[in-house]
């Protein structure tokens, strides 16, 4: 067995899979640059990635997505699905497989709470489309940074647009399904979307308590990094080695 086939220490043990969401403003990059700079502290290796994008294709499609007004919700749905399963396959899973960290800003949970809270697109098509695009790569925590809608706006309004998929979302009066709505508006954005979307997101937190760690994002940025990064620790204490896969004669394979 030649030493790139060798099993390292490091890569007996699945990287944790720590996602990022909330609504525009609520600091998610923020917090996900400064989890990463923690973990690497410690000497763990970690990537930290961004959806939709992190593969040439899902960078693309963020570009379609961006340049889109008034996209048709099923289409939106199945460019955000078509992004994540490329970086599912090509980044995510891989990183995991060997004993890398993953820090991702948006998830699964964002295709929850916009397109199935925000546009109405039926929940259950959306976990059944979810779980095609990610198979096992299901986070071990999702952090929801949640802050009232009109103060996470302002925080944009006064921020850069730049390529932020929020950018996106900030002319949602503009789909179709919302064709003739005047709705509260702040920085240009319709505000009952976004609370809606709040509570989306509220109430898949409360349907898997276990899974999230909800922190108030109007809290210093100090406070939040330090009570995900303890939340983090906890679960890499409880990390257990991978077991490997078993051939057909019952033998272990090595992993890959």
């Amino acid at each position: 067995m030649s030493p790139a086939e060798a099993p390292s220490a490091r890569s007996s043990k699945r990287g944790i899979f720590v996602t990022f969401e909330g609504g525009e403003g609520s600091g998610k990059s923020t917090q996900s640059a400064l989890l990463k700079e923690a973990l690497e502290a410690r000497g763990r290796r970690v990537i930290r990635l961004r959806e939709p994008g992190g593969t040439k294709l899902g960078e693309d499609l963020r570009q379609v997505l961006l340049n889109s007004p008034g996209i048709d919700r099923t289409t939106e749905l199945l460019l955000f699905l078509a992004a994540r399963a490329e970086l599912v396959a090509k980044t995510i899973r891989p990183a995991l497989r060997d004993g890398i960290d993953v820090v991702c800003d948006r998830f699964i949970d964002s295709t929850a709470a916009y397109q199935g809270y925000g546009r109405g697109i039926d929940l259950e098509l959306i976990r059944a489309l979810n779980k095609t695009a990610i198979g096992d790569a299901v986070p071990d925590l999702t952090v929801l940074l949640d802050i009232e809608p009109d103060k996470g706006l302002s925080r944009v309004s006064k921020g850069s647009g730049g390529d932020a998929i929020e950018g996106h979302w900030q002319a949602e009066l503009s789909f179709p399904e919302n064709e003739g709505i005047k709705g509260k508006r702040v920085g240009g954005r319709d505000l009952a979307f976004h609370e809606t979307v709040r509570a989306g997101y509220r109430a898949l937190a409360e349907a898997e308590p276990q899974r999230w760690l909800v922190l108030d994002a109007t809290r210093p940025a100090a406070e939040l990094s330090a009570a995900i990064l303890e939340r983090v620790d906890a679960l890499a204490a409880t990390q257990r080695p991978r077991r490997p896969a078993r051939a057909t004669t019952g033998q272990p394979l090595l992993p890959t």
